[in-house]
């Protein structure tokens, strides 16, 4: 073989060696990229699985507090609106308080009632027919009463007093919404009054 063919032939030997060289770092670059993004992938992965366990740890410790403040809501608040049995506390809640109630009245019930005011027969929960829902509690509603004495009968300042303080210490009518005192023409210090009370629910 002559020099020539000879320097030829290590040139192209030359040129294979370094083609398989640019091929095996490219391949492997290629290689270390795909690994890279499968590690980062299983990292991120990795991530989401620990935050769906932070959150079932939440939720989990979530429904064990509002379990047992679900309950204490069922012992607290009564579960229907039984409007005899509402009457008769307050009526019992006044004669405590030395007051006689002219008058105790319910909002008007929609039972019966569709939407357009019709008398067509509505299916609803009976329990639901004058009551509101209340406002960030899930399942609670108020029905609103008014209680008003009688401007005949005027009582003492100390007397209403107590009797507020009674009534907000009942259970099913918690809650004074609006009141209006009228003072008496013959004795300020006496007065008749009206006021909305708001008892709850949860059925």
């Amino acid at each position: 073989m002559s020099s020539k063919k000879f320097s030829y032939l290590m040139v192209g030997l030359v040129i294979l060696l370094f083609a398989a060289i640019v091929g095996m770092t490219i391949a492997g670059d290629l290689l270390l990229q795909k690994q890279a993004d499968k590690l980062s992938g299983l990292r991120a992965q990795n991530q989401v699985t620990k935050e769906q366990e932070v959150s079932l740890a939440q939720a989990r410790a979530d429904i064990k507090k509002y379990t047992s403040l679900d309950e204490i809501a069922k012992t607290v608040v009564p579960q229907d609106k039984n409007q005899a049995k509402t009457v008769r506390e307050i009526n019992s809640i006044a004669a405590k308080s030395g007051i006689t109630l002219q008058q105790i009245a319910f909002d008007t019930s929609s039972l019966g009632l569709t939407a357009t005011g019709s008398t067509t027969p509505n299916t609803s929960n009976q329990n639901l027919s004058q009551v509101k829902p209340v406002q960030g509690i899930s399942g609670v509603y108020s029905l609103a009463i008014t209680v008003s004495s009688g401007e005949d009968n005027p009582i003492s300042y100390y007397e209403f007093l107590k009797f507020l303080e009674n009534l907000e210490a009942n259970r099913r009518t918690a809650h004074v919404s609006s009141i209006t005192v009228t003072p008496s023409e013959n004795n300020p210090s006496n007065v008749s009054f009206s006021l909305i009370l708001n008892a709850y629910l949860k059925p």
